[in-house]
């Protein structure tokens, strides 16, 4: 790869982690000030279940709607107008959220709004998948999300750190969201998939898909049911804005970690599940469940990061975009059913509950821990994964694939052209292509890299 190509690729993970920080900060920061609206005129626990339980259901239903865009339309679900107009429509709804003084007004412009944040979190999560190859997606994912976490804070600091509680938070939530559309103009429509090598992947079949989003509902879940961020009282005693820097922390970790080695990514998202069991021991003291509020958005970084590259990974190695954003619909799904189950059980009846979700968690994740890290696969079916690899990541078209594929078992370009039935021309055209694409220069150069 040459220098050009590394500095487009560079600049392209940057646009890419502005929009979904960008995009993050505006929408969770109206998602916060609507909240604190609602805290104005309803009880805490009522709070709760709205803002963590129905309003995450509605999220879900927004991803879901893109995710069936892009497997139909997806010309459509990858255009500038689907962000635009959600964007404008999220917009309208913080507005009537903040300024208009009927409660059911507010109930109805957040579902809407969190409708429309579903939409264009599935739009922007999508791109992790078509856009952003598997050894770079944690860390940009976790960038993205660790801006927004922090910007989130930051602008909350001003008026005693009140200021997210103000009518002029609206003002803020409105300059970020046109900035975002600014950079929605740099948004290309998302690659075709090349069919002939998504055939080549066997590594999610159906079955396993569904493993997979059982698994994270059950994380998701579980981890709610620990701890569901409380809203009754923590306003009073927890600096919301502030613990949730150590979701930004969590993130980049996790990030880095998920990118390193996925097998280690999975191995810490299950080790978190130790939180919610701490959750429930420890004690509802002010300095308690401020450190609670600290500790839960750290591990909901590393749960936050796995659920997302899951799907993200399932998407691209299966050429199914509508799936991309998977992982953040089972996750917000789990959520709201543990914030339900976390407002009406208490005691005893909520730790049993919680364990035989930690029992059935545990069992189903090994389960899909052997079926997507511990493949037992022949050595054939070994060669054409580390062939659809090494081919996905300079982006080889299928005629290239299938030419470097003789390269490698060490076919002449006549005999590549007899096997394929072109000319020996154009073997050496794609050739030329390939070295180009891989930045390497001969034959034996190409063979070698692709061994290592």
């Amino acid at each position: 790869m040459t220098r050009e190509d590394m500095s487009i690729q560079k600049n392209k993970y940057l646009n890419y982690t502005a929009l979904i920080g960008l995009g993050f900060l505006w929408m969770g920061t109206a998602y916060i000030v609507q909240a604190y609206r609602l805290l104005q005129f309803l009880d805490g626990k009522v709070i709760n279940l709205l803002v963590c339980g129905v309003y995450y259901v509605c999220q879900a239903f927004g991803i879901g709607a893109v995710g069936f865009l892009f497997a139909k339309q997806p010309i459509i679900a990858g255009g500038h107008a689907l962000p635009f107009w959600s964007t404008l429509i999220t917009v309208v709804c913080a507005a009537a959220a903040v300024f208009l003084p009927f409660v059911p007004i507010i109930i109805a412009a957040g579902a809407l709004m969190n409708i429309t944040i579903g939409v264009l979190s599935g739009c922007y999560l999508t791109r992790l998948a078509t856009d952003i190859p598997q050894h770079r997606r944690g860390i940009v994912f976790g960038a993205a999300y660790a801006f927004g976490s922090i910007g989130t804070w930051l602008l909350s600091l001003p008026m005693d750190a009140k200021f997210l509680w103000s009518s002029y938070s609206f003002y803020a939530v409105a300059v970020l969201a046109a900035a975002s559309l600014i950079l929605l103009r740099h948004l290309s429509p998302p690659p075709k998939q090349d069919s002939s090598l998504e055939q080549l992947s066997h590594s999610f079949s159906k079955r396993t898909i569904w493993l997979a989003a059982a698994v994270l509902f059950l994380l998701s879940l579980e981890n709610t049911l620990g701890f569901s961020f409380p809203l009754k009282s923590a306003p009073s005693s927890v600096n919301i804005e502030l613990t949730r820097t150590f979701y930004a922390l969590g993130l980049i970790i996790a990030g880095l970690i998920n990118d390193r080695n996925r097998r280690w990514g999975a191995i810490c998202s299950l080790a978190a599940l130790a939180f919610p069991f701490a959750a429930l021991a420890l004690g509802s003291n002010a300095v308690g469940e401020t450190a609670m509020w600290m500790a839960a958005y750290l591990f909901l970084g590393f749960w936050s990061a796995y659920r997302i590259l899951v799907f993200s990974d399932i998407s691209a190695k299966r050429g199914l975009h509508g799936l991309a954003a998977g992982g953040l619909l089972v996750g917000r799904l789990g959520e709201a059913i543990g914030t339900l189950g976390a407002s009406f059980l208490a005691g005893a009846l909520l730790i049993v509950a919680s364990a035989v979700v930690f029992i059935l968690v545990i069992a189903l994740f090994f389960s899909l821990y052997q079926k997507i890290y511990s493949p037992i696969i022949n050595a054939e079916e070994l060669e054409k994964q580390r062939l659809l690899e090494y081919t996905s990541r300079f982006k080889l078209s299928p005629r290239e694939h299938q030419i470097f594929n003789l390269i490698v078992q060490g076919m002449s370009n006549t005999e590549i052209a007899t096997a394929l039935f072109i000319t020996e021309s154009t073997v050496k055209f794609h050739a030329g292509n390939i070295f180009k694409k891989t930045g390497l220069s001969s034959r034996s150069v190409l063979i070698t890299d692709f061994k290592l």
